[in-house]
């Protein structure tokens, strides 16, 4: 039996482009003449088709047109991706590379507020090596000298409260960076997660927030009773759940700050925003 042709990524992606016109011109052309015919196909129904005949998912089609698109409209800074893509066959490397790219665009727009803050909640970007990069995150990574400088010290008020999360793979990162900032570790929070999450070398389950103190701020009276081990629900990718907000609420003091946010709350300042620098709200 006569093998199937191997496609490359870039090429599926011209079928599937090349089908949708066909389509496109067929649909016209009954038109013009008066008959009736099954309805134009939407690209999303064309990639459907494209990716069961040669064994490949929707999703994946898609992913490959974002690289295609980018490497044709700035080919010098991602026609390495379109290369990397054709040359391996691998589609998720390339394209959280693209992601993450853009995200860095993102956060080249971004300032610091200015203002204090009583509680500090911050999820740092971390450049962790357990994670291979096609399970990679999709947003801009920091290297740890770039997080360390970090102005906590001037977002925080002389008695402040630290949230500080860290993953299994950068948890003995958080006491230099503790002390840098000016904080005092206390105790940790773990995360527990009820399906496999990323992992290179075990596949992680677990992820931890630090809680710090600077001055001598104590916990608010609903600490008493808050355990340190919490089932709450899994999001997105990096998406810290509610539950953690509502803790941070019930136990510690406002105003809140909140470095590298990804959700909006309006009791939650948000310390880095597009612009120029900002003043917090009173």
């Amino acid at each position: 039996m006569k093998a199937a042709p191997t496609f490359r990524p870039s090429e599926l992606h011209a079928m599937g482009l090349a089908l949708l016109e066909r389509e496109r011109a067929e649909a016209r052309d009954r038109m013009a003449h008066g008959r009736k015919g099954r309805k134009i196909s939407g690209p999303s129904e064309v990639r459907d088709r494209v990716g069961a005949r040669f064994g490949i998912s929707g999703r994946q089609l898609d992913k490959i047109a974002d690289i295609c698109r980018a490497a044709e409209a700035e080919p010098e800074r991602f026609g390495h991706l379109l290369e990397e893509m054709d040359r391996t066959g691998k589609i998720n490397g390339p394209h959280t590379k693209l992601l993450r790219a853009r995200d860095e665009d993102r956060v080249l727009g971004l300032a610091p507020v200015k203002g204090r803050f009583r509680t500090l909640v911050f999820d740092p970007p971390w450049d962790e090596d357990n994670i291979s990069d096609a399970a990679g995150h999709d947003y801009a990574l920091m290297p740890f000298d770039e997080i360390l400088a970090i102005p906590v010290r001037d977002w925080a008020e002389d008695d402040a409260h630290l949230y500080l999360w860290v993953t299994n793979n950068t948890i003995l990162l958080a006491p230099p960076l503790l002390a840098a900032w000016g904080f005092q570790h206390k105790t940790v929070h773990t995360w527990t997660k009820p399906r496999l999450g990323r992992g290179r070398y075990f596949r992680n389950t677990t992820e931890h927030v630090i809680f710090a103190v600077r001055g001598d701020l104590k916990t608010r009276a609903p600490a008493r009773a808050t355990r340190t081990n919490h089932a709450w629900p899994v999001g997105a990718n990096s998406v810290k759940p509610e539950g953690f907000y509502d803790l941070v609420r019930a136990c510690s003091y406002p105003p809140y700050g909140e470095g590298f946010q990804r959700t909006a709350r309006p009791d939650f300042v948000n310390l880095y925003q597009p612009g120029p620098v900002l003043a917090a709200a009173e």
